[in-house]
């Protein structure tokens, strides 16, 4: 018997009698479910694209937040190096500056000072 058989022999409430639909509808039910199932992994797959990409971006700014860091160290340590030049510069300054006022006297000046005192003298008793 077909199914048209059946249906007009065995009354039913319910017209989704799915022992009964033609194979076109089988077929479609089947395609749809397979759509449903593909769309169901896709959905899967952007939805750990999407959890991918935040981690990406977490990374992201605590990459930016390292750099800002480094960064801020590099300009503390020129600003320290600048002040230790500032400093060296002046202590050299001061160094230089007590040399030459406390220079002790060279033999050879006091020797020289001695020389033409003696021959200043020696040529007024010359004289």
């Amino acid at each position: 018997m077909s199914c048209a058989g059946l249906v007009s022999a065995q009354p039913t409430e319910s017209s989704d009698d799915y022992i009964c639909q033609s194979i076109s509808d089988t077929q479609e039910l089947v395609r749809r479910l397979t759509d449903y199932d593909l769309l169901r992994e896709m959905d899967q797959v952007k939805d750990q694209r999407i959890q991918n990409l935040e981690k990406e971006i977490d990374l992201l700014k605590r990459e930016t937040e390292l750099k800002d860091r480094i960064i801020g160290i590099k300009d503390m340590e020129i600003q320290a190096q600048k002040r230790a030049f500032e400093d060296m510069k002046e202590v050299a300054d001061r160094a230089i500056k007590l040399a030459e006022t406390s220079k002790p006297k060279s033999n050879w000046e006091i020797f020289g000072i001695i020389g033409v005192a003696a021959f200043v003298i020696g040529l007024a008793v010359g004289l």
